[in-house]
């Protein structure tokens, strides 16, 4: 009697538990999560780069000509000692972590930069040695979706 209890609890266990497994189903990503990773992905290179002064940001729209979707494009001018090695250094960050490398002109004379992509945004790190100064710049891909409040001036 004891037996057909434990397989009647068991059977309970083994389906409350399947209640709780993820589907494989994707969702579409949205503005609103491209625009996280894109300004994750900004303020993480200014973070871990030799950037100094001032730092001038700017957002503004990226063209996007599908009805109802939005793209954005977020960006620093920043101060360095030693614009070069921020291109070097970011590029060595970003591979590391397996962001994918479209250019890489980090090894040029004149105005080295890199260029990366990840999931829902493109990256771009341009030195300008003759100034002292790094752009820092990204936009997102055109994508569906809810515009973050502090976002939606941009649009």
């Amino acid at each position: 009697m004891k037996r057909p209890l434990l397989v009647a609890l068991l059977t309970i266990a083994t389906g409350v538990g399947g209640c709780g497994t993820v589907s494989d189903e994707k969702h579409d990503p949205t503005i609103a999560e491209a625009i996280l990773q894109l300004t994750r992905a900004v303020d993480e290179t200014l973070r871990t780069s030799d950037v100094q002064g001032g730092r001038r940001g700017e957002r503004r729209p990226w063209p996007c000509d599908l009805e109802g979707h939005h793209a954005v494009s977020y960006s620093y001018d920043v101060d360095s000692t030693n614009p070069e090695a921020v291109v070097k250094r970011a590029l060595a960050y970003w591979t590391a972590r397996g962001v994918r490398v479209v250019d890489d002109s980090s090894g040029r004379s004149i105005h080295p930069s890199v260029t990366l992509a990840g999931e829902l945004f493109e990256l771009g790190i341009y030195a300008f040695p003759e100034r002292g100064q790094v752009w820092i710049a990204g936009n997102t891909v055109c994508l569906a979706g809810e515009v973050p409040e502090g976002w939606r001036d941009v649009r």
